[in-house]
Order: C-alpha cells, then sequence, then structure tokens
C-alpha cells in the first residue's frame, strides 16, 4: 500500500470515528421557498445536527465539483496554487457546509491534503456502505435489462454479497455478445458468452 493511500484511509477513518463518536451541535440553516401563485419568497429557519451520513453527502458534493470541470479538477491538483486560494474558493461556491466539514477542510489545507479530496470522499463511502452491509456492485451486460428482472436481479445480488441492500451500477458492452460481468468487493464473476468462446477456443 503507498502511503498516500495510508493517508487518505487514515483520513477517511478519522472523520467517520470523530463524527460517530461525538455528539454534535445542531445547526441552523435558513432555507428559501416559494410560496402562493405570485411566486413570493418565503424564508423558513430549519435545525439538524451534522453526523456521518450529512458529511458524507459534502463530500460527494465536493467530489462531483473536481471531477465535473477540468479546470477545477486542474486548480485543485495544481501544487503551485496555495492551499489557502483553494479552500477560499470551494468556501465561495459552497458557503454552507456544516461546522465539522468546514473544520475537516481547514486540516487538509494546513496539512496541504486538499487534492485528496476524492480518494478521501471514496474511502469514507466505503466505510459508510460497510456499516449499512450495503454492497457496491457493478454489472455490464451486452443488452439493456429488462424492467422484470430487476428485484430477482436484487434479491440474487444479496444472497451472492451477503448484503442487506445493493448499491447496483449498470454498464452495456456490447462486446460480450451475451451474459454478464459481475464485479464486486475484489471479486469479478465473468458468465458471459465472450469467456465461454475464449475457453472454447483455447482448448481446441
Amino acid at each position: 500500500m503507498s502511503s498516500t493511500k495510508k493517508i487518505v484511509i487514515t483520513y477517511a477513518k478519522s472523520l467517520f470515528q470523530n463524527l460517530n463518536n461525538s455528539k454534535m451541535p445542531s445547526e441552523t440553516r435558513v432555507m428559501y421557498t416559494q410560496e402562493g401563485e405570485e411566486g413570493a419568497t418565503g424564508a423558513k429557519v430549519a435545525r439538524f445536527t451534522p453526523n456521518i451520513y450529512i458529511i458524507g453527502e459534502e463530500l460527494l458534493l465536493l467530489r462531483s465539483l473536481i471531477f465535473s470541470s477540468k479546470k477545477f479538477t486542474e486548480f485543485i491538483q495544481n501544487p503551485t496554487n496555495s492551499e489557502k486560494k483553494k479552500l477560499e474558493v470551494l468556501l465561495m461556491i459552497f458557503p454552507g457546509f456544516t461546522v465539522p466539514f468546514n473544520c475537516f477542510l481547514k486540516v487538509l489545507t494546513e496539512r496541504n491534503h486538499l487534492s485528496l479530496l476524492p480518494e478521501i470522499t471514496e474511502e469514507y463511502s466505503k466505510i459508510l456502505l460497510q456499516l449499512k452491509n450495503c454492497t457496491k456492485v457493478k454489472l455490464t451486460t451486452p443488452t439493456i435489462l429488462q424492467e422484470s428482472y430487476g428485484n430477482l436481479l436484487l434479491t440474487t445480488l444479496k444472497k451472492l454479497t451477503n448484503s442487506e441492500s445493493i448499491l447496483l451500477s449498470v454498464s452495456y458492452n456490447p462486446n460480450l455478445i451475451g451474459g454478464f460481468l459481475l464485479e464486486y468487493k475484489s471479486t469479478l464473476v465473468d458468465l458471459t458468452l465472450l469467456k465461454e468462446f475464449s475457453l472454447f477456443f483455447s482448448e481446441t
């Protein structure tokens, strides 16, 4: 395991443990909503307590921003840009982050590790999935799945992975001809016709 990977895992675990073991004070947010037919806006004050799931959403929000823009990715990854400037830009785009998440971003800033945010998000998501006994499964098929297969597929995957719930992502690859590929954790299940043909021709 590389030193960077160790750092990323340490950040993700520390963030999770600190949130899970501490009683966070509640925070107040002002929410603006449309009211009536004339489109008048109204302000609503909402109170909530930051928790491991809210912080997870904030991490995913930042990760999606970093990956959605090539320029922003370069800005975050560029070591010549100061960490303080990076943090200022992040907080300017998202001024409503929770107090614990703001504190975490400041720690990353002080240690010059803001560029590790996507990797930290990935590790933190794994912790949350493990906590909920949820498994990420990638399914690759040669054609679009019929809707009627959905429930049967999820039930089968739960048994196969010994999980309470499944986070399924589906992709299509017509080169597989038939069958499907399953990837979860470090396991690859290849039940494609392409593999069967390869085995057949290798034996003849």
